[in-house]
């Protein structure tokens, strides 16, 4: 028999005790056609949960068998969950004292977490400012309005002659309104805005995100929600999945057996091969990193688009709500960069706006792409619990309060992991009490960085990868799917 702790589980389904390692039963029942978890010592069957899950199905397969606890915990509110998970009620686990973790620092660490989350409960921490968004909605529109007013006055020039710098002035405040209106979408998404109802969440969200920007919110929640709870493993977490442009870890070059180097994305379903493309994209990634991010919002308009046409879980009303509000902002954009006067004026004004809101991708990529990356969900790993796990994949950027705007509350992205149903205007708040519990223990850091510092520690880091990509292994071309679909295989 080893170390590890036992504990009974009473199936209520049979009227029966049974002796079992909550970890191995847990295991067993870790994937579909099969998933439980267990919450507040507990045990759950969410099988039938996991295809109408607003997350994505991911966000619950790639934690299912263990112990869920703090996920539940930190990104619902109580009287959602319970009541949803009531009917999937399966046993409890008698003879353990609820914590996630082993002995030890791990389990000390998580108690104050779980402490610090109660108290924000119980003191109304985690209810919005509704008037806070309203008046960050307000500034965005009017920052909208002046690009619009200075538009037009660009074009008030006798016709064959240049528009004025007016134009591009206001190509700018265009970038700037849909980074503005990106914070609020992420504020949305993560259902802070509004206390109650999620049916405001979805229309205001569509207005916002997809009306406002091109983003699907639907989208959005479904890969955001797999990032939060998958952070930084590399075939799971969608947002450091960026072959073959980019390679944030050496992991992406590992051989996987019949397919050569790469990775597999669960989120995708499909391989990634590190190929020759690959290698040579990679090899100048870190020169290539702050060119691509002018452009990166054509990738996501891209998959909004694809996802509101194709996805199982965009169906009905919720489609029609989707692509109606895409259609909205297709029809807006679309006749501003029609009525610029000439091809050149088009593409110039197209690129301004676009290369300015690449800032918010700049922003999110600062937060996890020199951190720790895994092969699998470290959470509940060699007892590891979740909160260990987020302060080992993410960071903060240092900055003033009167630069907050700038940020959007992105800055505080380890805070917003931990607790990521937190309001934004209370991130800075937290700050000093994650730090305070963080300081007791020395098998964790509290990261943090000004902006600056932290642009230049991943333009090092990926310079570092893209060292370790010129001896990568490669993909034999025949074995990509280009080669599989010049040649209509499979």
């Amino acid at each position: 028999m080893n170390n590890q702790t036992h504990f009974i589980l009473k199936l209520s389904t049979f009227g029966i005790h049974c002796s079992l390692e909550v970890t191995d039963e847990l295991k067993q029942h870790s994937s579909l056609p099969s998933i439980w978890i267990a919450v507040n010592n507990s045990v759950y069957d969410v099988t039938r949960w996991v295809k109408y899950h607003p997350g994505g199905e991911a966000a619950i397969t790639n934690v299912g068998g263990r112990d869920a606890t703090d996920l539940i915990n930190q990104f619902h509110k109580p009287e959602v969950w319970r009541k949803k998970i009531e009917s999937w009620y399966i046993g409890d686990l008698e003879g353990c004292s609820g914590s996630s973790s082993s002995n030890g620092p791990s389990a000390a660490i998580t108690t104050e977490f779980r402490q610090l989350g109660q108290w924000l409960e119980e003191n109304g921490w985690y209810i919005p400012d509704t008037m806070y968004f309203v008046r960050k909605t307000l500034y965005a529109l009017l920052m909208f309005s002046a690009a619009l007013y200075l538009f037009f006055d660009s074009l008030s020039v006798d016709e064959g002659k240049p528009p004025k710098y007016t134009l591009y002035l206001s190509s700018f405040l265009i970038g700037l309104f849909w980074q503005q209106s990106n914070f609020i979408g992420h504020d949305i998404g993560h259902s802070s805005v509004f206390n109650k109802g999620s049916w405001k969440h979805r229309l205001f969200g569509n207005f916002v995100g997809n009306a406002f920007t091109g983003l699907s919110i639907s989208w959005w929640k479904h890969s955001h929600e797999t990032h939060h709870v998958t952070t930084n493993v590399v075939s799971h977490d969608p947002d450091i999945q960026h072959l073959p442009v980019f390679a944030i870890s050496n992991k992406m070059f590992k051989y996987v057996s019949g397919k050569g180097a790469g990775i597999f994305s669960s989120y995708w379903d499909a391989f990634m091969p590190f190929n020759q493309i690959s290698r040579f994209l990679v090899c100048y990634q870190h020169v290539l990193y702050f060119p691509i991010m002018t452009v990166a919002r054509v990738n996501l308009h891209a998959q909004s688009l694809i996802f509101a046409l194709t996805h199982a879980k965009c169906k009905g009303v919720l489609k029609m709500l989707e692509l109606s509000n895409l259609l909205v902002f297709y029809s807006w954009w679309g006749y501003l960069v029609y009525l610029c006067p000439t091809w050149s004026s088009r593409l110039l004004f197209w690129y301004i706006a676009n290369a300015t809101v690449g800032i918010i991708h700049v922003q999110i990529c600062l937060s996890h792409f020199i951190m720790e990356t895994f092969d699998e969900v470290q959470y509940q790993k060699d007892g590891e619990s979740y909160f260990e796990y987020q302060l080992r994949t993410t960071l903060d950027v240092d900055c003033s309060r009167y630069m907050d705007w700038f940020h959007g509350g992105l800055q505080y992205q380890v805070i917003h992991h931990l607790y990521p149903r937190l309001p934004r205007h209370r991130l800075r708040s937290l700050r000093h009490k994650v730090q305070e519990i963080v300081n007791k223990y020395r098998h964790v850091q509290y990261k943090h960085f000004s902006f600056l510092y932290a642009n230049i520690l991943t333009l090092k880091h990926m310079r570092d990868i893209a060292k370790e990509a010129a001896k990568g292994k490669l993909v034999p071309f025949k074995d990509t799917l280009i080669f599989e679909g010049l040649n209509a295989i499979g």
